[in-house]
C-alpha cells in the first residue's frame, strides 16, 4: 500500500522523524516546501507506518508530534496535506490529526491545519514555556506548601541542606532542562504568566508518567504563595489541554491528588476531571 500512494520513493530517504516505538522503527514523519501549489508559509507534510505496525494509533501521534515540531523549529504557519482519494486510512488520520478539508487538487483531496501555537492565553493568564528569568519567582513558590504535596521523600532535605547559591543553581538547571525539555517532549512544562505579573504558577503536561496509561498525559501544577486563590491555575490547566490537543495524540489527562490536598482537589473539580480511583499512597488520579 505504500508503494501505491506514495510512489517508490528516494533511493536515500531523509525523513523528518522516524517513528520508533519501543525501540522499534515503525515509520516515518516528513515535511516539505518543494511542492508547487504551496503558498509562503505553507508546508506540505506526510506520514507512513509500515504495514504490521497500523491500526495502531503511531500515525496520528507522529502527525501531532510533527505539528510541534514545526512549531517550535520552524516559520511556517500552515501544514497542508495531498491525500489519495483511495486511501481511507490516512484521510482518517488526517482528520484525527484536526486537517480540515481545503478542495481537492488534481482530483484528490486536499487538506490543511494552522500549525499550532507555543503559548495560549485565555484573556486572564498565559501559559508559555519557562525562562531563565522566571528563577526569583520559581524559587519563591519552593515552600512547605509545594513541598508538602509534591515533592518525592528525601527531596526536602537535600533542599534544605543547600546554601542560598546553590539553591539558585540547582533551580536555573530544572528551568534550563524544561526548556529543553519543551523542545521533544513526553514532558512540557509552562510558566503561567497574567497581565500584572509572570510565572504566578505553574503546569507541567507529563506523558510518560507511570501512573497513568502510556501515551495519556498526566498534568500537574503549583502556584506562587503570592497569587494562590485567584483561579489562576484552572485556567492553566485548561489551557495545556488546548495545547495537548493541538501538539499531542494524548486522549485523556490524568491529575493524581493528594486526598488530603484540599487546593488541588477544587483545581480538580474546577476542571470538571472525574474521579478514576485511589493509588497507594493516598492519592486518587482523575481524568478528562
Amino acid at each position: 500500500m505504500s508503494r501505491r500512494f506514495l510512489g517508490p520513493g528516494d533511493e536515500e530517504p531523509r525523513p523528518t522523524g522516524c517513528i520508533v516505538v519501543d525501540g522499534r522503527l515503525v515509520g516515518w514523519v516528513d515535511h516539505d516546501v518543494d511542492r508547487s501549489w504551496l503558498g509562503p508559509g505553507e508546508v506540505n507534510v506526510g506520514y507512513n507506518v509500515f504495514a504490521p505496525d497500523r491500526g495502531k494509533g503511531y500515525a496520528t501521534r507522529a502527525l501531532q508530534l510533527l505539528m510541534h515540531h514545526l512549531a517550535v523549529d520552524t516559520d511556517h504557519h500552515t501544514a497542508t496535506l495531498l491525500v489519495s482519494a483511495e486511501n481511507e486510512r490516512s484521510l482518517a488520520v488526517a482528520s484525527r490529526a484536526r486537517f480540515a478539508p481545503a478542495g481537492d487538487l488534481d482530483g484528490h483531496p486536499y487538506l490543511e491545519r494552522a500549525v499550532p501555537p507555543l503559548s495560549y492565553a485565555d484573556g486572564v493568564v498565559t501559559i508559555r514555556r519557562q525562562r531563565a528569568e522566571d528563577l526569583d519567582a520559581d524559587l519563591e513558590a519552593k515552600d512547605d506548601e509545594q513541598i508538602d504535596w509534591l515533592w518525592l521523600p528525601g527531596q526536602r532535605a537535600a533542599w534544605e541542606a543547600m546554601s542560598g547559591a546553590d539553591r539558585r543553581a540547582h533551580a536555573l538547571r530544572g528551568l534550563l532542562a524544561n526548556a529543553d525539555a519543551f523542545l521533544t517532549g513526553p514532558r512540557w512544562t509552562f510558566a503561567v504568566d497574567t497581565a500584572d505579573a509572570h510565572a504566578v504558577a505553574a503546569v507541567e503536561c507529563d506523558l510518560a508518567n507511570v501512573h497513568v496509561a502510556r501515551g495519556e498525559a498526566n498534568i500537574s501544577y503549583w502556584c506562587h504563595p503570592d497569587h494562590r486563590g485567584n483561579g489562576y491555575v484552572s485556567r492553566a490547566v485548561r489551557l495545556a489541554l488546548a495545547f495537548l490537543a493541538d501538539h499531542t495524540g494524548a486522549r485523556e489527562a490524568h491529575l493524581l491528588v493528594d486526598a488530603e490536598n484540599q487546593a488541588s482537589l477544587r483545581v480538580a473539580s474546577a476542571v470538571a476531571a472525574l474521579p478514576a480511583g485511589p493509588l497507594p499512597g493516598g492519592r486518587a488520579t482523575t481524568g478528562r
